[in-house]
């Protein structure tokens, strides 16, 4: 297991690392998201990092980037503003980074939420909570390949359930008919079509490494519903659990399209695992 010593000591590196990373985050306005954003701006030299805020949470995404400017005025920060519940608001995401840059260092993944409240459908024809965990990011990935592929050694994590797969419903993908779906059913079915799609991208791609992440339940709202729901069901709690891709080994360092399969027995909480960034998205080039 690693401990959060090791965490703090390799993200603390991140400092060393090549000026100008160019990183997206989707899903930062909140929880791992927020953390693995406040400490990367923190740490990275010169920086230059897009994250994505639905309409609601545009204000409290722009105070939080305030406070990181004046802490730290020579990282450039960009707010494109998008709701990722949505595919097609992805695309939008998408050609905002293009028009800016030649490459993309690291695609941090953790939007998305569980749907207690049932089955809602947007008006693309799908569920938010399926978008949001699967659809919109593989979207992203898709699309962004061609930057990540410009950079020098390229990183995605996806922060949702990895270790967690099971068997999927591979005749409703969609987990349209009702008696397929359930809370917990609608996260087994992103969650093992995300490593699976991750899988084939790792492997369609020699030079990017990918990680898709489980740290167990964070201290947001959400986290706690998820927890609640857990205890009841008698359900594992798996706290950092993780899965590589492309049969990679796990290992505490990096090397050239190797992912860092990330384990930890604390409770995680967005102020404790500080992002993870050394760990999970880049390396010592």
């Amino acid at each position: 297991m690693v401990s959060l010593q090791i965490v703090q000591q390799s993200n603390a590196l991140v400092g060393s690392l090549p000026q100008g990373l160019v990183a997206l985050s989707i899903g930062a306005t909140t929880g791992i998201g927020q953390s693995t954003l406040e400490h990367f701006a923190q740490q990275a030299s010169s920086p230059r990092i897009y994250t994505v805020a639905r309409p609601a949470a545009v204000a409290s995404h722009e105070s939080l980037l305030a406070s990181l400017r004046q802490s730290r005025p020579e990282v450039t920060y960009n707010l494109i503003t998008a709701d990722v519940s949505l595919v097609s608001e992805v695309d939008k995401v998408v050609k905002a980074v293009k028009a800016q840059e030649k490459k993309l260092d690291i695609l941090f993944l953790s939007a998305g939420f569980m749907p207690f409240e049932g089955r809602q459908v947007t008006t693309e024809g799908l569920d938010p909570s399926m978008s949001t965990r699967y659809y919109s990011r593989l979207r992203a990935v898709e699309q962004l390949i061609p930057l990540l592929n410009q950079a020098k050694s390229p990183r995605i994590v996806s922060v949702l359930a990895g270790g967690l797969e099971g068997p999927i419903k591979e005749d409703d993908l969609y987990l349209r008919d009702l008696a397929n779906r359930s809370t917990w059913a609608s996260s087994v079915q992103s969650t093992t079509m995300g490593t699976l799609a991750l899988e084939l991208f790792a492997r369609e791609n020699p030079k990017l490494s990918a990680v898709h992440w489980f740290p167990g339940h964070s201290g947001t709202s959400q986290g706690q519903k998820v927890r609640h729901v857990a205890a009841e069901r008698d359900e594992p709690g798996c706290v950092g659990c993780s899965r590589s891709v492309s049969g990679h080994e796990k290992s505490l360092t990096f090397t050239k399209a190797r992912p860092i399969v990330v384990e930890a027995v604390v409770t995680p909480t967005p102020q404790l695992w500080l992002g993870l960034i050394a760990l999970v998205a880049v390396d010592r080039q």
